[in-house]
């Protein structure tokens, strides 16, 4: 018999930054073995994340009795020059992306170049004087394999 004991960590796991890659840089073969793409390969890095605006979504789910992982995460853009705005809505709003999720203590690597995930990039302006103007980054697809997770 294994047992299990269910004690607290004794430190708080929050998101440090998310690396999104061209899905035809990780094989699946890859994501399936866990090995992560070089930091270099990365297409866009967003760093400095606050981490009380990440949702963090995903899910083991099944389909016709078949499990896949349901991917939802999203963070906002609060840096809206132009220049970032006119780039990300070029780039984004499609399928074909891979991202690594940077953490404190891990990093987790979600889609494949067979499983590639969606990145859009959301309008959240309100333009009425509050300071809650963002553009969000929603990140979502479905995967059959489960995130693979690396300690830092």
């Amino acid at each position: 018999m294994e047992v299990f004991f269910n004690n607290l960590e004794n430190f708080f796991r929050e998101i440090r930054s998310v690396e999104i890659y061209a899905a035809e840089d990780v094989l699946y073969i890859d994501a399936y073995t866990g090995t992560f793409p070089a930091k270099s390969k990365a297409l866009y890095v967003f760093e400095e994340l606050v981490p009380e605006t990440f949702s963090r979504k995903i899910s083991s789910k099944t389909r016709n009795g078949n499990p896949f992982t349901d991917v939802d995460v999203s963070f906002p853009l609060l840096d809206m020059s132009i220049e970032n705005i006119e780039k990300l809505q070029e780039v984004f709003n499609k399928k074909g992306f891979v991202v690594v999720f940077v953490a404190n203590t891990v990093k987790t690597l979600l889609g494949n170049a067979t499983e590639p995930l969606r990145i859009d990039f959301i309008d959240n302006k309100n333009e009425d004087g509050s300071g809650n103007d963002e553009y969000t980054i929603a990140i979502s697809g479905e995967t059959i394999l489960k995130p693979k997770i690396n300690t830092i």
